[in-house]
């Protein structure tokens, strides 16, 4: 996690993904998709403006839908009733050997609400749920 300008909070991370982007990005915008990784209960309207609602048991995030570029780019904001939104950006980039992911997610000091390495854990099993999605659709 780093800290930005104006006290902003960054986390970053990445992923190699054994699969091509189109493959990747059904799984980063298909409701039934992102509740194999990102949370059991997922709404998402994969266009601008669209809403988001994220729900793993008693956490439960809603937000909107920033930017879509087919096959690059999802980003949203999202918060906990309360919290400052955070804002998530997918990046989808075609490898050779599949497809890297690089999530990265931005708030005020308040928007990411487990503070310092915590937040950044976050996404790690996330991020691990992904890639065993993905290779058993490309297997």
């Amino acid at each position: 996690m780093k800290l930005l300008k104006d006290e902003e909070l960054r986390v970053e991370r990445e992923t190699l993904l054994p699969a091509d982007p189109d493959e990747v990005w059904e799984a980063l915008t298909d409701p039934d998709r992102l509740s194999e990784w990102l949370a059991p209960e997922v709404e998402l309207e994969p266009y601008e403006g669209g809403e988001v609602a994220v729900r793993d048991g008693e956490d439960e995030r809603t937000g909107t839908v920033e930017t879509v570029i087919e096959r690059e780019r999802l980003t949203f904001t999202w918060a906990r009733p309360g919290d400052e939104p955070s804002r998530v950006d997918l990046i989808v980039e075609a490898i050779p050997a599949g497809t890297r992911l690089v999530v990265v997610e931005t708030a005020g000091p308040r928007g990411l609400a487990a503070p310092g390495p915590l937040a950044a854990a976050g996404w790690a099993p996330r991020l691990l749920r992904l890639g065993r999605s993905v290779a058993l659709v490309a297997a």
